[in-house]
Formats: C-alpha cells, sequence, structure tokens
C-alpha cells in the first residue's frame, strides 16, 4: 500500500483529545486515529455519494458545452425566459 504524507492543521483541543485516544492505547498511532475517522466518514458518506451520483445530470464536459449552447441561443434571440425555479426545473428535466 502506497502512502502520501499529509500535513493538518486542528484546533488545540482537538489534537489534545486525540492524543488522549492515542495515549491510552485506543490507536497504534496519530496516523491511525485520523485514517479511522476518515474511513469512518466515508462509510457514513456513501449512501449521500450514490445519491449524488445517480441523481447528477451533468459532467463538467456536459456543463460547459449546455452553457456554451445557452450563449449561442441567447445571442440568435432564442432566450427562454422562466417565471419560477419550479418552471426551469420542468425544462431542464425535459432535456
Amino acid at each position: 500500500m502506497e502512502f502520501k504524507k499529509v500535513t493538518i492543521s486542528l484546533p488545540k483541543a482537538l489534537y489534545d483529545e486525540s492524543m488522549g485516544l492515542v495515549n491510552k492505547g485506543m490507536f497504534s498511532n496519530f496516523s491511525d486515529l485520523v485514517r479511522s475517522g476518515i474511513r469512518e466518514e466515508f462509510k457514513e458518506l456513501q449512501p449521500v455519494i450514490q445519491d449524488f451520483d445517480q441523481r447528477r445530470v451533468y459532467n463538467d464536459k456536459k456543463l460547459i458545452k449546455g452553457v456554451k449552447q445557452s450563449v449561442r441561443e441567447s445571442k440568435a434571440g432564442k432566450l427562454v425566459v422562466f417565471k419560477n425555479e419550479k418552471e426551469m426545473n420542468k425544462h431542464l428535466r425535459r432535456l
């Protein structure tokens, strides 16, 4: 397993509490505690990430292409004006 060295800044109280857990033997060292915390965050975020990925309509290339297309349409006088967010969302879902 390849490792990358990183530098972080923490509030002193959080660092002290973390080192207390290391000193009690709950973690082998500070890096072990941080890795464990990141793994737990990833576990908790998985449903959110999956939901986001499934609902995500645009990636960066699609977004840029869409913006450019909108600019061309606007210059050509094909501007669409929405009365509210609901109307806009309805239009975007049809695209």
